[in-house]
């Protein structure tokens, strides 16, 4: 089931905090720089004044931040891998892509970190973090050192619309829907198409968890909806839902929504379905619970339960995946946030393409240079057409709906259930 959201309407949203003096922007509507933190000005301020030029001698190094261990690695290596996928076998004139990775543990402490390591690293652009808190704690490390960096998954909404005087960080762009688009959609569907009136919503206390959760609330209850019972929170590696499960029972919920990653709903779900009078209560959860882990550790639990993917497929998604399988013996279909990732890479390597200037045998790559190459970036990729808008958002939004039926995920059509 394949559904277009919204584009962005953060150029609205910006004049109007102007307006009220709660964002200071430095364009004006008829400005041909664009949206806030695209000028002159937002370029000084991210540490990308005039020229700032780096000299490469051998391997071009561009970074990945992901998490390549702990409970979120099912998601983040794969991320990881369709990253370096589109750089396998590509030269730069002359010069081989290299790219090096650092585990940012989908946290807000592992992300600075792992951006600090990239720049010491060298790397001219990084693709990444892989989540919202990582993201939104490496927003500042990155901006001053003037890295653009891409994130293929980190949807929370206000990551472009930061609570600040300089308005949007000009070194930040991302690939996938907002968790808006996903969250409209599933509300819509639990709603009309589902027939669902009363909602109970437990979610990640990260803010990935808290922004979807808060989004699908809104929506919910716009379409008619009720939620039910108060929300409730859990902090990551949870694994006793017991107390959750008990006032779900007593709030009268036809629907339970989850917003968070699958380390935790497996053992939600496992233990949701063996409450006999909760074992055929529906259950929708987003995108980050959408992960063949989930399939595997809860297994029958995990029958009928319905779940998000934001994007869809490109022109170059059968290149990518089997570029993939060659190079990692994997499978595009099941790697979350993949032809993502695959995209912000090509996205910095058509960049390079365009910007990187020989010169006594070395490459000199300008910083800004490859920063406003990246905004202007428009191409046919694996997760759909590419562009991005001012804020650095994806143009466009597209969301797909999948029910586990058989052990498997089965994209749903227009009107399924």
């Amino acid at each position: 089931m394949t559904f277009r959201g919204h584009r962005s309407k953060l150029a609205w949203l910006l004049a109007l905090a102007a307006m009220f003096a709660v964002v200071a922007v430095a364009c004006s509507g008829d400005d041909d720089e664009g949206s806030a933190g695209f000028t002159d000005e937002g370029y000084a301020t991210a540490g990308l004044d005039g020229e700032k030029l780096v000299t490469i001698d051998g391997d071009i190094v561009i970074g990945i931040s992901s998490a390549l261990t702990g409970d979120v690695a099912s998601l983040g290596i794969p991320i990881a891998d369709s990253a370096e996928t589109a750089g396998d076998g590509v030269q730069i004139k002359g010069k081989n892509i290299k790219f090096v990775r650092e585990d940012d543990l989908c946290s807000a402490e592992g992300g600075p970190a792992a951006a600090e390591r990239l720049i010491q690293a060298k790397a001219v652009a990084v693709i990444g973090p892989i989540c919202s808190g990582g993201t939104r704690s490496s927003l500042e490390v990155y901006d001053k050192a003037g890295i653009t960096h891409i994130s293929p998954s980190a949807t929370a909404g206000d990551l472009t619309l930061p609570t600040r005087a300089e308005g949007p960080y000009v070194t930040f762009f991302r690939v996938p829907v907002l968790n808006a688009d996903e969250a409209r959609e599933q509300a819509k569907f639990a709603h009309d198409t589902l027939g669902k009136k009363k909602a109970f919503v437990l979610f990640d206390t990260d803010d990935y968890g808290k922004d979807l959760s808060n989004e699908f609330q809104k929506f919910f209850k716009e379409e008619g909806g009720e939620i039910v019972g108060t929300p409730a929170g859990y902090e990551k590696k949870a694994t006793d839902f017991k107390s959750i499960i008990t006032n779900i029972k007593s709030s009268g919920a036809d629907l339970v929504y989850q917003a968070g990653f699958y380390a935790e709903a497996t053992p939600f779900l496992t233990q949701l379905r063996a409450d006999p009078d909760l074992k055929s209560i529906t259950y929708v959860g987003g995108d980050g619970i959408k992960n063949d882990e989930l399939i595997t550790g809860a297994k029958e639990a995990a029958e009928g339960a319905y779940l998000a993917l934001p994007g869809t497929t490109g022109d170059e998604f059968d290149t990518y995946k089997s570029k993939y399988s060659a190079k990692f013996k994997g499978n595009a279909d099941t790697a979350t946030f993949g032809a993502e990732a695959y995209d912000a890479a090509t996205a910095i390597i058509k960049a390079l393409e365009k910007v990187a200037e020989e010169k006594d045998g070395k490459l000199q790559v300008d910083l800004k240079e490859l920063n406003k190459a990246i905004l202007d970036s428009d191409f046919e990729g694996a997760s759909g057409k590419v562009e991005f808008e001012d804020n650095g958002n994806r143009a466009g939004a597209v969301v797909r709906l999948f029910k586990i039926s058989g052990g498997k995920y089965v994209q749903l059509e227009e009107g399924d259930k």
